[in-house]
């Protein structure tokens, strides 16, 4: 340093010397009020209005206490804890992150595997209505069994209408399941009976025939390919017309003649009527079809 030339220290404290000054936590000392200084200020500041109200709690609590003392009531203690609304929520909410955390780091799925229809996008979209539903006519679903390749097809189940044409290959001309293309066979759903039961005809079916339906119409209400486009209406069925006759396995109405007891229902997983020898498939491998 050259003789005259001011120090690096001398040149900051004269460059500050006139900022004004602030009292240290530690005692005899000033800080300058300069803007990298503002953080240590905050908290100087933080620190202060906590022992101004930890001070006031202690003055509130001695007040309450010779109260009681003396038998008068205290009246509420104003320092007792509470959770509020605010502090309920936003300790719920860290709890879900956590588990949410936990279930990511641990099984590499913040949801730990669980999967229900409540979860998914489809279910909810369900429950808002759509203006762009359509309600067909059984002449209209015809026209949407897969014989126009230009046009999309559409499958029903119990009066709801599903666009399955994601699935083609099993629903159009040729495939497994064409027979469901473009009508209502929701007894057919639950009977197996592929040949007489092309129908949505669901008088007679008991509770259990009820819940194979169901589990049918869920199906397709949570499948990720199929949307549902609408609903179909029936003409009301007469009371005076026969009830849909049971079937044997290979398809064909039980003769009259014949003593039966129960409903003969072949299976309630839908298969070919070209493969109607091979009713005995799994239920399970039905579905993958689908």
């Amino acid at each position: 340093m050259e003789f005259g030339q001011k120090s690096t220290k001398e040149q900051i404290a004269e460059e500050y010397k006139d900022l004004p000054r602030r009292k240290a936590a530690t005692p005899g000392k000033v800080v300058p009020e300069k803007k990298a200084n503002m953080p240590y200020f905050v908290h100087q500041d933080w620190k202060a209005k906590q022992a101004k109200l930890a001070k006031e709690k202690e003055e509130r609590q001695r007040i309450r206490a010779e109260k009681i003392a003396k038998g008068e009531d205290p009246g509420p203690d104003p320092d007792a804890p509470s959770i509020g609304v605010g502090s309920f929520f936003k300790k719920l909410m860290t709890l879900v992150l956590c588990v949410l955390a936990a279930g990511y780091f641990i099984t590499g799925d913040a949801l730990w595997g669980y999967r229900h229809e409540y979860m998914s996008l489809k279910f909810w979209q369900s429950l808002i209505p759509d203006p762009n539903m359509t309600v067909f006519t059984e002449s209209q679903l015809a026209k949407y069994d897969g014989t126009d390749p230009e046009k999309p097809i559409y499958l029903a189940i119990n009066g709801d209408v599903y666009d399955v044409t994601a699935g083609r290959h099993t629903y159009g001309p040729g495939g497994s399941y064409h027979i469901f293309a473009g009508k209502d066979a929701a007894r057919a759903f639950v009977t197996g009976c592929f040949l007489i039961h092309q129908t949505h005809d669901i008088r007679g079916f008991g509770e259990k025939e009820m819940k194979s339906l169901k589990h049918w119409q869920d199906f397709y209400r949570k499948h990720e390919k199929y949307k549902k486009v609408g609903t179909v209406y029936h003409k009301p069925i007469h009371p005076s017309t026969p009830i849909p006759p049971r079937c044997k396995p290979d398809g064909s109405p039980v003769d009259s003649e014949t003593k039966e007891t129960g409903p003969q229902y072949s299976s309630a997983a839908p298969l070919s009527v070209t493969q109607s020898s091979e009713t005995s498939k799994s239920t399970a491998n039905s579905k993958q079809e689908l």
